[in-house]
């Protein structure tokens, strides 16, 4: 299978699984907090090309295009979390700011890609991040033991504050080490998951109606995953 076709399979996911609620605004996150789904799998000495370091030009295949997305997606510019600050302070874990994340950012960040995309109220992110070692369990498991401590926080991206619920998503194993979250701000739902596949961590997030967004989130992940090569 060509690579424009595997793209296309794994895109017919946001069609496969989107539904309409016929509401304007997505149903807001109950007061109930799930467990957050967080999973991890034994280290190997020998590396799977998913687990390896990315080229830049494996970045770019990995990385959906707006042409493989059905639909009237368009793309759009990514959000800029650079300037993110949250308090309290430990709620960055959850955006991959904090400081076991951003250390790894400062000192081993190979490549770093991103792209958005929308239709109608919906929002697709990806965003891909390759590292000259390993990523640590650490960077995941201290997003996934701040969720209750942060079920309530602000964080602000630079243009001011803003309050946000979150609460764990159940999402199937991606990679070597996920988490699926819920972040509600101003009554909007996003979906995000988190994943760690050996040197490289994926964050997808999805905001807009969706039948399953747990489902959306690790096909579209394990798309992205499936690329390499």
């Amino acid at each position: 299978m060509t690579h424009r076709s595997r793209v296309a399979v794994a895109a017919l996911a946001l069609v496969a699984l989107a539904g309409c609620s016929g509401q304007d605004e997505p149903v807001a996150t109950p007061s109930t907090t799930p467990a957050p789904t967080s999973s991890t799998s034994s280290a190997t000495t020998e590396l799977s090309p998913q687990q390896r370091e990315l080229t830049a030009q494996q970045v770019r295949v990995v990385l959906p295009q707006v042409q493989d997305l059905p639909g009237s997606w368009r793309e759009v510019d990514v959000r800029d979390t650079s300037r993110l600050t949250a308090e309290p302070p430990e709620c960055r874990d959850l955006y991959l700011r904090g400081e076991a994340a951003q250390g790894l950012r400062d000192d081993h960040l190979g490549v770093a890609s991103a792209a958005a995309f929308t239709s109608g109220e919906r929002r697709l992110e990806v965003s891909l991040l390759t590292f000259d070692e390993v990523v640590p369990q650490t960077v995941l498991e201290q997003a996934g033991q701040v969720v209750g401590p942060c079920s309530t926080h602000t964080v602000d991206l630079g243009d001011g504050p803003s309050d946000v619920a979150v609460s764990g998503l159940p999402v199937d194993e991606v990679g070597d080490q996920s988490l699926g979250l819920t972040t509600t701000t101003g009554g909007r739902p996003e979906q995000r998951l988190l994943v760690r596949s050996g040197h490289t961590l994926l964050v997808v997030v999805h905001r807009g109606d969706v039948d399953d967004p747990g489902a959306l989130l690790h096909d579209v992940a394990q798309g992205m995953l499936d690329r390499v090569g």
